[in-house]
């Protein structure tokens, strides 16, 4: 079922003392902890690469209680597993064990084609289920789910660890095709959801009416989406559907009996319910379980409506997440808006993330209609036109905005061709407690500049530490962004992460190199800076002014510099690595190099390279010549 990711290394090549890890390792059941531990400490870190992911996890308490640290074998289990350059975001030993067993579990329980790493490849696939299921918090039932059956046979125990760990659950479009599957999967949906620990819920499918189901009893009365009135017991507790897209059986029934179901992809018309798909405990109704955050991929009109009419009653959602193949319509937003406005008995949502928006305005309404949010994170499109004749959508109300707004983080990502950036600096000016912004994707017709919207930052919002500018044309307001990180300075404001991503910083400079001596005079002088991302700048041979953030008496504490897609040459690489080699020590710098031209001269490149490595942590995946050109006439 699955395959090696590595071709197995010749034994004849082995060192004696490789060959006796080795034997440790391979008859490791057999040898107790206690003779393994009792090594000396060199050995000791001279066997975990040969240790497999199951003995790995078994030893690793032993190790630490040692004062040994088994990081260096997660890591590079990790990067054979998915590369470098996710490797590097888990910069822990337990982080980088969990990634892996998160993983492992995805590949062993859904059967992917994907290789498994050589740590496992001779280890039972059952022990590592069990093993790597310790670190699953996440599962997705449906499409692609091929053993879900045996979750409520043969493998209850792993069900019940799910159950104490999986705290988020996916229900992707189902493709079952028997009973027996049908059944397993809502069983597996309704144990996760109801009697576990998951408080998230990630609806993948488009079918409203399989959202129904899922939201039964979690709100008020649901919305047919075939017929527009209140959603009758029938279609909810089992009896025969008239939607198009098919039923399912419920997620919990309280006692046998007979259900039927529309066919197709829900399996056959009339299913029995048999004992060993029910609840255990039958004598007393099953608990419904609190669903905190609710995200709905493909959000269709039909589904919006079953979701708007549960919203105002769904007391113990926080989280809300909708996101549409193409852009929402106004007036379902309205009425969206309308249901967050209503939810008086219930507590607050906090964060709402809506994909995509018609209208701008809409975000003044969005926050109209719940002042209590503290993280809004919408996408603008402009709407689609309707054919002449049709109806004209609904004029968006003027919305009353307290003076002050409690929320914390806002992104905007803007999809139009030209923007009004008026409404966002409304809302800019009742965020005083901002602390995260990213703003994307706003063109604004000439003559006007985004001067604007930098200088309503720095007045209003003092507190941000996190800001990301992406796509948006900085070339004429450099005064109004060193102002803005000046602002930063002050003690009310610890800003951690800056981001200006392809803003054309040095488009229309005279002096490139001087532009860009000025950006890091500025920089310096933020001693919580920590993550610096400047790609698609076009930095090209200026990239060697970067190198002074870690010179002079005042050394910047980077920690993250990405400088990637900005059409470095290998010479320039070369210069700036010069500079870098002649400043302090950088503990810890990750240095983001990817998609350069590193083959217009792969030698000096490869030079630069050297000299960067003993200094950084380099991610570094080098982009053809001909690929970078049409990147660059695409950003003209």
């Amino acid at each position: 079922m699955f395959r090696c990711a590595r071709k197995p290394e010749n034994p004849e090549r082995w060192s004696l003392k490789e060959c006796c890890l080795r034997a440790v390792a391979l008859h490791f059941p057999a040898i107790t902890n206690t003779a393994v531990l009792d090594l000396p400490t060199g050995l000791l870190q001279d066997l975990l690469p040969h240790l497999n992911i199951c003995q790995l996890d078994d030893i690793q308490a032993s190790l630490n209680h040692k004062g040994l640290s088994t990081y260096s074998a997660w890591l590079a289990i990790l990067r054979e597993m998915s590369g470098f350059n996710h490797a590097v975001d888990f910069p822990s030993e337990e982080t980088a064990k969990r990634e892996v067993m998160r993983l492992l579990f995805q590949i062993v329980f859904y059967s992917a084609g994907r290789s498994i790493p050589r740590a496992a490849s001779n280890v039972d696939p059952s022990l590592l289920l069990h093993t790597s299921a310790k670190s699953a918090d996440h599962l997705i039932v449906g499409k692609g789910c091929k053993d879900i059956e045996r979750l409520v046979s043969e493998w209850r125990p792993l069900l019940k660890m799910l159950e104490e760990r999986v705290k988020r659950v996916g229900v992707s479009e189902p493709t079952w095709r028997s009973e027996t599957k049908t059944w397993a999967t809502w069983f597996v949906i309704h144990r996760l959801l109801d009697h576990g620990v998951a408080t998230e819920l990630v609806v993948y499918s488009h079918c409203p009416t399989i959202l129904a189901r899922l939201l039964q009893g979690r709100g008020s009365q649901l919305v047919d989406p075939e017929q527009g009135g209140g959603l009758p017991g029938p279609c909810l507790q089992g009896r025969r559907s008239e939607s198009r897209c098919g039923d399912a059986p419920p997620c919990k029934q309280s006692k046998m009996e007979t259900v039927s179901m529309e066919g197709g992809c829900c399996g056959d018309p009339t299913l029995p319910l048999e004992p060993k798909f029910l609840c255990s405990s039958q004598l007393e109704a099953c608990p419904r379980g609190r669903i905190h955050h609710l995200e709905v991929q493909q959000c269709k009109p039909e589904s919006l409506r079953i979701l708007t009419s549960v919203i105002p009653t769904f007391s113990s959602l926080r989280s809300l997440t909708l996101h549409s193949v193409s852009s929402f319509r106004k007036e379902d937003m309205l009425d969206l808006a309308s249901a967050l406005r209503q939810r008086s008995s219930a507590a607050p949502i906090t964060q709402l993330n809506v994909g995509a928006l018609p209208d701008a305005k809409l975000i003044a309404v969005l926050l109209d209609s719940s002042p209590s949010l503290r993280s809004l994170h919408v996408d603008i499109q402009a709407a689609v036109r309707g054919p002449p004749g049709s109806l004209v959508p609904p004029k968006t109300p003027e919305p009353q905005l307290p003076a002050e707004l409690p929320l914390e983080e806002l992104t905007v990502q803007v999809s139009e061709l030209s923007s009004d950036i008026s409404v966002l600096m409304s809302v800019l000016r009742r965020l005083p407690h901002l602390t995260s912004l990213c703003v994307a994707g706003i063109r604004l017709p000439l003559p006007l500049r985004m001067d604007q919207l930098l200088s309503t930052l720095t007045e209003c919002n003092s507190r941000l530490r996190k800001l990301h500018l992406k796509d948006l044309k900085l070339f004429d307001c450099l005064p109004e962004v060193l102002e803005l990180l000046r602002g930063c300075r002050l003690e009310v404001s610890f800003l951690s992460e800056l981001g200006l991503i392809d803003c054309r910083l040095l488009e229309r400079s005279a002096n490139k190199d001087q532009t860009l001596q000025m950006l890091v005079d500025t920089l310096k002088t933020l001693p919580s800076l920590h993550t610096l991302r400047l790609a698609r700048n076009r930095l090209a041979g200026s990239v060697r002014v970067l190198a002074e953030l870690f010179s002079g008496p005042t050394l910047s504490s980077l920690k993250l510099l990405d400088i990637s897609f900005n059409f470095i040459q290998p010479a320039e690489l070369l210069q700036f690595a010069d500079r870098l080699k002649a400043c302090h020590s950088l503990p810890g710098l990750i240095l983001d190099l990817r998609k350069n031209p590193a083959d217009r001269d792969p030698d000096t490149w490869k030079a630069a390279i050297l000299k960067l490595r003993p200094l950084t942590l380099l991610q570094d995946i080098a982009w053809s010549s001909w690929l970078m050109m049409a990147d660059h006439v695409g950003n003209m």
